[in-house]
């Protein structure tokens, strides 16, 4: 039981984090593309039912249910519990370094890149460093329209699960209601022409 209330504490630290940096906001991430040397964008959207596949938390409550639980102190100890894998607490462990994939130096590698096709995931978004374990996001497109979801989170050597790693140049965010994007989160330190947003017909303020 003692191990649970812990694990309770560890999903609610992890709450604050997704509420702050994914909860109804959607990012642009722009990169140049390691293969044809193009420059390339893709969306990411999220909402609260994709908060559980990101802990790894073992419950038989539904994504949705199990986030408005928590959300108002209904969470009960006998809802939870660790994956019999060990990666809930791997997943949770990494969590507070989820912000790093929004506001600092990332690269996207896509499933064509992967080593293994047991990643039910369409894109990997990682840290610089490929040789130190670190947090790693697994995102899903969506099956209706053309974005993708959060969708995993890892804690791994990056140079272990794939190769063609590009760089991404620019981050930008908004609120899921704003019709255009109008904060960069991040850019590229070698970037100085801010043209590449236009050109790629982003709607951008």
């Amino acid at each position: 039981m003692k191990n649970k209330q812990q694990l309770l504490k560890d999903i609610e630290k992890a709450k604050n984090i997704f509420d702050t940096f994914l909860l109804n906001k959607n990012y642009m991430y722009i990169y140049k593309n390691v293969i044809n040397n193009k420059i390339e964008f893709f969306e990411v959207r999220c909402n609260s039912s994709n908060f559980l596949h990101l802990t790894g938390v073992k419950t038989k409550l539904k994504p949705s249910l199990f986030y408005s639980a928590l959300s108002a102190n209904r969470l009960s100890l006998n809802d939870i519990d660790y994956k019999e894998n060990g990666t809930t607490k791997l997943k949770l462990e990494v969590f507070e370094r989820l912000e790093l994939l929004f506001t600092s130096p990332v690269q996207v590698c896509f499933q064509d890149g992967f080593f293994t096709l047991k990643l039910n995931v369409d894109l990997l978004l990682n840290r610089p460093s490929l040789n130190q374990k670190d947090i790693v996001l697994g995102l899903k497109k969506d099956s209706k329209f053309d974005f993708f979801i959060p969708a995993s989170i890892l804690k791994i050597e990056p140079k272990n699960i794939g190769v063609n790693f590009s760089k991404v140049l620019f981050i930008l965010e908004k609120n899921k209601k704003d019709k255009t994007y109008s904060n960069i989160k991040y850019k590229a330190k070698d970037i100085t022409d801010y043209s590449i947003l236009k050109n790629l017909n982003i709607n951008y303020n």
